[in-house]
């Protein structure tokens, strides 16, 4: 099924999904924000980069933030807005240290040695136009956009 968001109206579009702390409901979550890129007309390839990033996203908000903790709850919200799609992930759990821009800091030819873990914000940096940390009213949230390109 080919569903298109319509483009009869200037006015932003929000979708905003709430769920439990738990990494079993991400992948849910990844389909209902693929299918959102998609009918806002992003590439499959784009489509692709924005879900990556929310999921890396909230299973940092469930291991971090909730320190893998059940019964907390996680909000996405997508929003379309003209040529941009944000993508925000709140969370009540513990904040995110600051942090500059995530380096990698390993030897990708040395196999036996990669990381495990560690990646997720530099992944959510490399596939996004901008990300943001915010506190709002005691929430953390981490708002990503990323630029709908225009059919050729």
């Amino acid at each position: 099924m080919n569903v298109q968001l319509p483009k009869d109206s200037n006015a932003p579009r929000a979708f905003t999904f709430s769920t439990d702390s738990r990494l079993g409901n991400v992948e849910l979550l990844a389909r209902a924000v693929r299918g959102l890129c998609g009918a806002a007309g992003l590439p499959g390839r784009d489509c692709a980069r924005v879900e990556l990033a929310m999921v890396e996203a909230v299973n940092n908000v469930v291991r971090h933030a909730y320190h893998g903790e059940p019964g907390h709850t996680v909000e996405v919200t997508v929003t379309v807005d003209g040529d941009r799609l944000a993508l925000e992930v709140a969370d009540e759990g513990t904040p995110m240290p600051p942090h500059g821009t995530p380096v990698l800091d390993f030897d990708p030819a040395d196999l036996a040695n990669l990381p495990e873990g560690g990646m997720g914000l530099y992944l959510i940096h490399s596939v996004m136009d901008t990300v943001e940390y915010q506190s709002r009213d005691g929430r953390n949230v981490l708002v990503m956009t990323h630029r709908i390109a225009e059919a050729a």
